[in-house]
């Protein structure tokens, strides 16, 4: 399993709070708690969990689960599990690289 770091993301907006080991916006299952997809620690929880519940290999996924995020989440959706089921649910729907051919005609 590969660990989706800070030196990975491809965005740098990101602000960096410092949490607690146990805090639910960064350690254990994806719940209720509500996301801040502003802050770095929260979007690095969010991807490398999602990365081993689905087993995930190529840091290519976690890059497009990053832009996911930050360009196509809906601003409704707050809560991780939420987040997580929305992203599921139209993982194979979203091909950044037919953005970019239509973008570049």
């Amino acid at each position: 399993m590969i660990i989706f770091n800070k030196h990975n993301l491809m965005f740098t907006h990101y602000t960096w709070t410092d949490y607690a080991p146990t805090s639910t916006k960064t350690s254990g299952k994806l719940d209720t708690t509500k996301f801040n997809r502003n802050e770095g620690n929260e979007v690095l929880y969010i991807i490398n969990k999602m990365i081993s519940l689905w087993d995930f290999s190529k840091i290519e996924s976690c890059i497009k689960m990053e832009r996911i995020i930050k360009e196509k989440l809906p601003i409704t959706i707050i809560k991780q599990e939420d987040i997580a089921t929305w992203i599921q649910i139209n993982w194979r729907s979203i091909d950044f690289k037919d953005e970019a051919k239509k973008q570049s005609a």
